[in-house]
């Protein structure tokens, strides 16, 4: 079994890999797609587009004719997003074995960081309900773009005084694969989220497991 060697920090992502919020995706589309429409927008050219890109689009493109416009509806888009995030992180389960691990690698003296596409309150929601062991969290409030971009990770390895080469991401989404690889970071895909092995194939991480509970025996 090949090991990971010289590993001085992990950096986690949350949803589907420390916590299930459960978010109900098809029924939050058509909710996001019907306020889009309220706006006279048509939503035909942003479909395939995740919900942040979808709203950061939306408000890019009005923002050229209609700036007051594009404040409203980045406003009303965000805090949506938000209500819907915090409302599923009231009712989030714990990834089995997520916490445990956390723990385990901080008696390693393994730095530990949460990096999240989601909202800051919903994040603090889901981790207050439960005992993660961790030294940082950067949300989507805390900086942008968010993952795959490389901005949040760039910036959780300045901030945990972290090199590239000594440092792994883990994540349930190619996402969070392609943000691990722009940086230079280990990338370890865990299935624990919607995400089945084939789906990672063309972004090849160095390694794929069932959850995070399996990642110490590769340290």
């Amino acid at each position: 079994m090949t090991k990971f060697k010289e590993i001085t920090t992990v950096l986690f992502d949350f949803d589907g890999t420390l916590i299930q919020l459960n978010l109900d995706f098809p029924n939050l589309y058509q909710e996001a797609y019907s306020l889009i429409e309220r706006y006279g927008i048509d939503i035909s050219p942003y479909r395939g587009l995740f919900l942040i890109e979808l709203e950061e689009a939306i408000t890019a493109s009005l923002q050229r004719n209609n700036p007051e416009k594009a404040k409203r509806f980045q406003k009303e888009m965000r805090e949506f997003l938000r209500k819907r995030e915090i409302m599923a992180a009231k009712e989030a389960e714990v990834v089995p074995g997520a916490c445990h691990t956390l723990k385990r690698l901080k008696k390693k003296g393994i730095k530990i960081g949460i990096v999240t596409r989601n909202c800051k309150e919903a994040v603090e929601i889901g981790l207050g309900k439960n005992d993660f062991a961790y030294d940082l969290l950067l949300t989507r409030d805390d900086i942008r773009p968010v993952k795959p971009e490389p901005h949040s990770l760039e910036k959780a390895l300045k901030v945990l005084t972290s090199k590239p080469e000594e440092t792994i991401m883990i994540g349930d989404h190619p996402i969070d694969i392609r943000a691990g690889k722009k940086v230079g970071v280990k990338t370890v895909a865990v299935l624990s989220g919607k995400k089945a092995e084939e789906d990672f194939k063309g972004f090849k991480p160095d390694l794929i497991i069932p959850s995070v509970k399996e990642l110490l025996k590769y340290l």
